[in-house]
């Protein structure tokens, strides 16, 4: 009898919903080329083997990792709207914590019910965000320090729930943002400016606004040692990139950065976070 080697995702997320719906393994797990792993190992749990689907499809994990990333995106966007407004941020976060419960207790380890309240909370703040977009710069302008040609040199590794796998993340280096006064671009793509919002934020405000939804990156992970930095949002049209909707991403690459240094920027794809720099 020929015995099967089931493979799983190097980069999964062991805190994510999709993963704790997984069954659990007692052993770690060796990584093989290609970004992926082989989970029949000595020691390990047995059932259908250790990273086994047992309770989730591949299509369900996706959807599911893929709604926890834009979760995360559209509350971060929120939290950037509510920044001068500490009342209403706190609230924002206090209603975030009641609602991952609330979930949790709900639907438990249940895949398809994850997935769906998961949408209906990001599609929700989403409305929030529509309603009321931030104090635009005058006439749509970039900020100065972020003008020029910017090349994305590597990725960050961090402890978030990400619809990119290693393989669709490489694809980003060595690819160019550009800024202009009034757009900006990422390789053939360019996008016209409605105008952005440039907020200082701290190390512990980044880490509390980026925990939600089973999500946790930290300036440490991003190897910033400062103990706060600029966070620059562009608004603009909306915009759809074949290959970036294919993954799941509705966003353009560098349109929110942390400024971490004069000549290096950090910014997330799908809570791919990656490292850019001017030079």
């Amino acid at each position: 009898m020929k015995s099967s080697v089931l493979l799983c995702p190097v980069n999964s997320n062991p805190w994510s919903a999709a993963s704790l719906a997984r069954p659990i393994r007692s052993e770690p797990v060796k990584k093989l080329e290609g970004g992926r792993m082989n989970c029949r190992l000595p020691g390990a749990v047995t059932l259908l083997a250790a990273c086994s689907f047992a309770t989730l499809s591949a299509a369900q994990d996706a959807g599911l990792s893929q709604e926890d990333a834009r979760l995360n995106q559209v509350y971060q966007r929120r939290v950037a709207q509510l920044h001068n407004d500490p009342a209403k941020l706190a609230e924002l976060r206090r209603q975030e914590t009641d609602w991952i419960k609330q979930r949790d207790q709900k639907c438990g380890k249940h895949a398809a019910c994850l997935a769906q309240a998961t949408k209906e909370r990001a599609d929700y703040l989403e409305q929030l965000v529509t309603q009321q977009q931030p104090n635009p710069t005058p006439g749509g302008k970039i900020p100065q320090e972020l003008l020029g040609k910017w090349t994305i040199r590597k990725v960050l590794p961090t402890d978030t729930t990400t619809c990119l796998d290693s393989k669709q993340a490489q694809t980003f280096i060595g690819t160019e943002i550009e800024y202009r006064a009034d757009s900006f671009r990422w390789k053939t793509t360019t996008v016209r400016s409605s105008g952005s919002s440039t907020n200082l934020i701290g190390a512990q405000e980044f880490a509390q606004d980026n925990s939600g939804s089973r999500s946790h990156v930290d300036f440490t992970q991003l190897g910033i040692v400062a103990s706060a930095v600029e966070q620059i949002t562009i608004n603009h049209p909306d915009v759809k990139i074949a290959e970036l909707s294919q993954s799941g991403s509705a966003t353009v690459p560098g349109e929110s950065v942390l400024v971490e240094g004069p000549n290096t920027i950090i910014f997330d794809m799908c809570n791919t976070y990656f490292e850019a720099r001017r030079e």
